[in-house]
């Protein structure tokens, strides 16, 4: 059996499911400030079930899984260039971030390094959530070292790259550090505020979903004739022994 990529197909149905756990987000939140929220055995459940802020939920899985794919096809990618005798080991280095960004994802790695950065720097205003000091300083390091890589990608693959990027530190950064500084004067818990976080998940999730098709861009683009079939396991004949 053969198996044709369909970068569009497989983009498409990406976008519906942020779309449907935004949906889910929303009324999240609604139930949070309009009903008796987390006090409501139903309401609870739904709320667990679908709020972008909270932790080992649907929202949460998602994205999970989209950055481990995003791994997987990076090493990919990664020992295919190596089997041609091209350069490989930028695409392994990026399998291994996406891994890592996956595993943070699930188990909220960053948030153990919030109230270190928090006593160490003493942060506030748009710094008040300082676990992405850290963070932002490995991007930008990530950035250095892989510009010259960057600029031998096909100018399409770049293009998006560079949107997947932004999207994604958009929203894991510059509206982490918007959400901090509301949260410090105003708390958490407003309605402004889970706006906030809505937005900045929709934003990783986009970035992680465009970085996934500029993956399968450059596969279907650099790789043109590849092919993958599943072929049918083949029970070997016993021989029956002539008495």
């Amino acid at each position: 059996m053969k198996f044709e990529l369909k970068k569009s197909k497989i983009l498409r149905i990406l976008l519906i499911t942020i779309l449907l756990l935004l949906l889910g987000n929303l009324f999240a939140v609604y139930l949070r400030f309009n009903t008796e929220g987390m006090d409501n055995k139903v309401t609870r459940l739904l709320i667990k079930l679908f709020d972008f802020n909270l932790e080992a939920n649907l929202p949460t899985y998602f994205s999970s899984l989209v950055l481990m794919f995003n791994g997987f096809i990076l090493a990919m990618i990664g020992f295919a260039h190596k089997r041609l005798g091209d350069r490989f080991w930028h695409w392994l280095g990026l399998s291994a971030i996406f891994i890592f960004l996956a595993f943070d994802e699930m188990i909220q790695i960053h948030e153990q390094l919030r109230a270190p950065m928090e006593a160490l720097f003493n942060t506030s205003g748009l710094l008040y959530f300082a676990w992405f000091i850290p963070y932002l300083a490995v991007t930008i390091l990530i950035v250095i070292a892989y510009f010259k890589f960057m600029m031998r990608l096909p100018k399409r693959v770049l293009k998006l790259f560079v949107i997947a990027g932004v999207l994604y530190v958009g929203g894991a950064v510059g509206m982490e550090m918007l959400g901090g500084w509301h949260a410090e004067i105003h708390t958490e818990y407003t309605f402004t505020y889970a706006m906030m976080y809505s937005f900045e998940e929709l934003l990783e999730m986009s970035g992680a979903v465009a970085f996934l098709y500029a993956l399968l861009v450059y596969i279907t683009t650099t790789f043109k004739n590849l092919k993958v079939r599943f072929k049918p396991k083949k029970h070997k004949k016993k021989k029956i022994a002539e008495a």
